[in-house]
């Protein structure tokens, strides 16, 4: 490992005073990026009941330094020139939050943009105006076909050209690399996956009991995530063996539908919608089930699914984008997209043979590929090169001028 570089996190999505779960696993990718390299995170985020223009609110946790810029949210019935005005907003907020940092933490070596929609402009801005590299993580499942939102004129364009500068991109997954790679968007491509705290996602001692708990943890965006088709699946396991639990941990637009469809199934006693939970509460909750469940039509990674691999518990999950990347028989029952009757099959052989899991070998998987220092050193590989190639680069530039 080289020394210690200083590492600005850019974050298009990132915990905030309006939501503290918002883009957390760029705050865990900032962490542990941490072991190896001084890291500082710059968030900028529109606010609608601002009372000045712009704010800042400045936090020290964990070694690193976080400046958040909120700026007041833009209304105006002209479409053009709302997004004009924004853009000149941003750009405002990232210069008063980078001057900010760097009066506390010094010269920045290299940006990290975590998700260039939408703050990756600011991100290329400081680039361009202090002369810093950059690379890009990315985990944005806009770029997959079954999502689709990676449409519009403005977005390829700023997208394309921010792209193009980056010492290196990171998707999360080989699936998502594959999707940014069909809209064109070429550079140099290294794999980054995301990480889990192992120190605080780990085993817990359960109650055993005759009831097998399964938990689902989302945006409960059905789009996405399938939670009626979960819901349906879970119902019809439910006929051939009552001694079954699901519980639904996270909020959503579509939870009261869900809420309709589990009182048509005649469910209210065997699924629990606990809410959005987060931090050791969410460990807690992993660790009161015996598997986590997923049934997504497209993943770019699926986290969650990490975190429960972190806590021993073994996962039913279908084989959506990433997921089958990475899923083996050891690790629990995948199933095809949107096949319920598979599902529910895997929901039944789960409860008559999960003794049969090996915990420890489960765990050992999310130390060995997606803790802090594994990921961390990764990272800090991809510092070194990109910072060796921009020199170089430089170098030759100035030799040809």
């Amino acid at each position: 490992m080289e020394n210690k570089k200083h590492i600005l996190f850019i974050s298009s999505w990132y915990p905030n005073r309006q939501d503290s779960t918002h883009g957390i696993f760029n705050r865990f990718f900032a962490e542990a990026a941490s072991l190896y390299n001084k890291v500082s995170v710059l968030h900028v985020c529109s606010e609608e009941n601002l009372k000045s223009n712009f704010e800042c609110v400045e936090s020290y946790e964990n070694n690193i330094r976080t400046v958040t810029v909120y700026y007041k949210k833009i209304a105006s019935r002209f479409p053009l020139f709302s997004q004009l005005k924004k853009k000149r907003k941003v750009l405002e907020a990232f210069d008063m939050g980078y001057d900010l940092l760097i009066k506390k933490e010094g010269k920045v070596d290299l940006i990290q943009i975590n998700v260039i929609m939408q703050m990756g402009i600011g991100a290329y801005h400081l680039s361009q105006k202090h002369k810093i590299p950059y690379v890009i993580n990315e985990n944005w499942s806009g770029y997959c076909e079954e999502d689709g939102s990676y449409k519009g004129f403005t977005k390829q364009f700023y997208t394309r050209k921010i792209v193009k500068h980056a010492k290196a991109i990171m998707p999360t997954s080989t699936y998502l690399k594959e999707a940014m790679l069909s809209h064109n968007l070429n550079g140099n491509y290294v794999v980054v996956p995301n990480v889990v705290n192992v120190n605080i996602f780990k085993p817990e001692a359960k109650e055993q009991n005759k009831i097998t708990r399964l938990i689902h943890i989302s945006s409960l965006n059905d789009r996405e995530k399938n939670v009626s088709g979960l819901i349906r699946a879970f119902g019809k396991a439910v006929e051939k063996n009552t001694s079954l639990e699901l519980n639904i941990v996270g909020e959503g637009v579509d939870k009261e539908k869900y809420k309709k469809l589990v009182n048509k199934l005649t469910l209210e006693n065997k699924i629990n919608f606990k809410g959005r939970i987060i931090s050791k509460d969410l460990v807690y909750e992993i660790n009161a089930n015996d598997a986590l469940i997923m049934f997504s039509n497209y993943e770019t990674f699926c986290l969650v699914i990490i975190e429960a691999f972190a806590c021993a518990k073994p996962v039913i999950t279908s084989n959506a984008g990433a997921i089958k990347t990475y899923m083996k028989p050891e690790l629990g029952i995948m199933v095809e997209k949107q096949n319920e009757e598979q599902l529910t099959h895997a929901i039944l052989d789960f409860s008559e043979n999960k003794e049969k899991y090996d915990r420890n070998f489960i765990r050992q998987f999310a130390v060995d590929n997606y803790s802090y220092e594994k990921v961390g050193e990764k990272l800090d590989r991809i510092y070194n090169l990109a910072l060796r190639t921009n020199k170089q680069s430089s170098t030759n530039s100035n030799t040809s001028n």
